[in-house]
C-alpha cells in the first residue's frame, strides 16, 4: 500500500511539473498524458475517499447490529469494486436489451450514445408513406381479383416483387389472414432497418407509426386472435 501511494504522489508530481529554472533538467509529460493522469488522479482519489467512507458507516451500523463483522480499509476497497462492478454489468444489459428493442435507433456521440435523427433510415418520412401506399395499392388490387383477400406472401402472381424491398435493406411484412378494407388490424409493417419507429399499413387503408414496443404488442395480441 505504502508502495501504491509513493508511486502514485511521484507519478501527480511529474504531472504537476510544467517549468524548468535555469539549467535544470525537467522530465515532463504531453499535454494529453497530463490530462490522463488528471483523470485517473481524480478517478483514485474518489475511489479511496468513497471507500473509506463505506467503512466508517459500516462498522457505526455494526455498533447497533453486533451480528454485522467489522469492517478493514481493504475490505471496503472490494466492497466498492465490487458493487461498482455490479452496477457496470447492470448497465451493460440495460443497453443491450435497448439495443435489441430499437436495433439501429442509437448512435454514438462522444463517450454516450443518442437517439438518431428520424431513425436510422435515410428516406423521409414522405417517402416512406409514399412507399407503403404502392404497395396498398397493389394489395387492394389483387383483393379485387380474389374475392376480396388479401396475398398469402408477398411472392405472388400480380404483385411485383421490389414493391416488397425497403429502401435500407429487408422486406415489408406482410401478416396473414388480414382482408382488405375490413377492421383497423396490421397489414403490413416496415421491417427493423426502419428504426425504433415503424410505419404500419392498417386493414383500413390508412398509414401510421409506431413504436418498437407498441408494435410488438400489437403484433402479439393480433397473432393470438
Amino acid at each position: 500500500m505504502r508502495k501504491f501511494l509513493a508511486g502514485l504522489v511521484f507519478t501527480l508530481w511529474l504531472g504537476a511539473a510544467g517549468h524548468a529554472f535555469a539549467g535544470m533538467t525537467v522530465i515532463t509529460l504531453t499535454d494529453i498524458a497530463r490530462a490522463r493522469i488528471d483523470a485517473l488522479s481524480f478517478f483514485l482519489f474518489t475511489y479511496l475517499v468513497i471507500a473509506w467512507v463505506v467503512k466508517l458507516i459500516w462498522n457505526q451500523l455494526a455498533k447497533s447490529f453486533p451480528a454485522l463483522p467489522r469492517l478493514r480499509y481493504l475490505e471496503a476497497l472490494g466492497v466498492v469494486f465490487m458493487t461498482g462492478l455490479m452496477f457496470y454489468v447492470v448497465l451493460t444489459m440495460i443497453s443491450g436489451a435497448r439495443e435489441l428493442l430499437t436495433p439501429g435507433a442509437w448512435e454514438k456521440q462522444g463517450s454516450g450514445y443518442r437517439l438518431r435523427e428520424g431513425g436510422p433510415t435515410q428516406f423521409g418520412k414522405e417517402e416512406r408513406r409514399q412507399a407503403l401506399r404502392k404497395i396498398q395499392e397493389a394489395i387492394w388490387d389483387y383483393a379485387k381479383a380474389h374475392g376480396g383477400n388479401a396475398p398469402a406472401s408477398p411472392l405472388v402472381e400480380g404483385i411485383d416483387p421490389a414493391l416488397w424491398i425497403f429502401q435500407d435493406g429487408g422486406l415489408y411484412c406482410l401478416m396473414p389472414g388480414v382482408r382488405p378494407a375490413i377492421g383497423r388490424d396490421i397489414l403490413v409493417y416496415e421491417p427493423s432497418a426502419a428504426g425504433g419507429r415503424r410505419f404500419v399499413l392498417l386493414a383500413d387503408g390508412s398509414i401510421e407509426d409506431r413504436s418498437e414496443g407498441t408494435l410488438k404488442g400489437q403484433l402479439d395480441d393480433q397473432l393470438k386472435r
